[in-house]
């Protein structure tokens, strides 16, 4: 078996110097070791922008608005006096029309007004004023759910285009490598594993980026319906996903009270305690009589006017059976508001809790990822790459290397993105754990007591 004989030139060229080009091809991608992309655009201006839109453009806030609207307006009408009543009549003595020739003779005008005892009316109206607040809560349920969304959508987008730009960096980076390596196998000095390896590799990417490609299509159509644009609407983004670009970790206290303050389910757990207080004040006034004052003209033709003036009362003598039990009804309604209140205030604790402490778990990656792993995986990268070079390492140990580092860099791409998710989760404020959806609570006039009702 003849041996083949390469000359000295022929044999040092793969090893000085298909190493170096392969080394110096990832750090053209990559830049020095430690450097960090710098966002072309600040994230938090441009998803505001997207937001206001949102906010302009949503009919289902418009909705809510134009019924906390309703609801303000049945305000001074529950607070008023019942219509008065006129009433026309005549009364003849004799068969044939005697006005003015007979005494009894008369035709008579009559005036009523009904006078709910003294309390009845304001309370009726501070029942109608927490009825209408509790509604108002409903716009601010719908706002900052409407803001939440598009955050993660405008997130889910950022994630979806990294992706592809890394992707796309990627590929190029396998395409650079298989060059030279195709020149070391040409040289004799690769092996055809080594070239159809880089381009597995490279096949692997392009399913990848068929991924990525639908998954910012998702995401483009995702933001679009949010913002009610057309389904081809283009969507340029500046913002990147970068650990300088997110917002500092909220501290805990600040955001707990501002919880407290700002979900709009526990205002309206509030409201209805209040309102069910009210409406068992109302109750208890009810057992007190109503009045009735009437005035009376009588013309009788020629002979002298006559007039009359009176003041009835209603009696409750059926409260035992009619108001008693309806103030039973109020005050359960009031215990039960109460308690809910308590749990609701403490499900929003916890919650809040949980959710700070998933952003301070992704903050903390996310400053691993940018400080620590990405800058060991580059360094292992060259180092690998550099090993390669002398011939003290197979391809397969770069190969490794190169997964590891962009599959970190995937990973640290999600992480970024989930950070974005969960700050939009706690600032949205809700009650309930991953919810994504309008809460909108129940309409106070369904749950009102009886009592409320005069």
């Amino acid at each position: 078996m003849k041996r083949q004989v390469r000359s000295p030139r022929t044999a040092v060229f793969p090893g000085r110097i298909a190493g170096p080009l392969i080394l110096s091809v990832f750090l053209a991608a990559h830049g020095a070791v430690g450097e960090r992309p710098v966002p072309a655009k600040d994230e938090g201006a441009e998803v505001a922008a997207l937001v206001a839109e949102a906010l302009a453009k949503n009919p289902d806030l418009i909705a809510v608005r134009q019924e906390a609207a309703a609801a303000s307006a049945r305000v001074r009408p529950a607070g008023a006096l019942p219509d008065p009543m006129l009433a026309v009549s005549y009364e003849n003595d004799g068969a044939k029309p005697s006005l003015g020739t007979e005494q009894m003779t008369r035709l008579q005008f009559m005036a009523q007004q009904a006078l709910p005892f003294p309390g009845k009316l304001r309370l009726a109206s501070e029942v109608a004023k927490k009825d209408a607040a509790r509604i108002g809560t409903r716009p601010e349920r719908v706002s900052l759910t409407i803001e939440a969304s598009v955050r993660r959508a405008y997130a889910d987008l950022l994630k979806a285009r990294e992706n592809l730009r890394l992707v796309d960096e990627q590929l190029q980076t396998w395409r650079d490598i298989a060059d030279v390596i195709r020149a070391r196998y040409t040289a004799g000095m690769g092996t055809q594993q080594d070239l159809l390896r880089a381009q597995s590799e490279q096949t692997r990417l392009l399913q990848q980026k068929q991924r990525d490609g639908a998954a910012e299509k998702t995401a483009l159509s995702e933001v679009r319906r949010l913002l009610f644009r057309p389904l081809d609407a283009p969507l340029p983004t500046e913002g990147r996903l970068a650990p300088e670009a997110m917002s500092p970790v909220p501290a805990a206290k600040g955001v707990l009270a501002k919880a407290l303050q700002i979900t709009p389910e526990l205002k309206d757990a509030v409201l209805a305690k209040e309102r069910a207080k009210l409406a068992a004040d109302l109750a208890r006034r009810n057992t007190k009589p109503d009045f009735v004052a009437s005035v009376g003209y009588a013309n009788r033709g020629g002979l002298p006017l006559m007039w009359s003036a009176g003041l009835g009362v209603s009696i409750p003598l059926w409260a035992g059976q009619k108001q008693r039990p309806l103030i039973a009804e109020a005050e359960s309604l009031f215990e039960s508001a109460s308690a809910a209140e308590v749990s609701l205030r403490r499900r929003i604790e916890a919650v809040t809790e949980e959710r700070l402490i998933r952003i301070e778990e992704l903050a903390a990656e996310a400053k691993l990822d940018a400080e620590g792993v990405l800058v060991q995986d580059r360094l292992s990268v060259e180092s690998a790459l550099a090993s390669y070079k002398t011939g003290s390492l197979p391809f397969v140990t770069v190969l490794e290397a190169l997964g590891t580092y962009y599959s970190d860099r995937r990973a640290a791409v999600d992480r970024l993105t989930g950070l974005i998710r969960a700050q939009a989760d706690l600032y949205e404020f809700s009650p309930e754990a991953g919810a994504s959806s309008a809460m909108v609570p129940s309409s106070p006039s369904a749950t009102a007591p009886a009592a409320g009702r005069m």
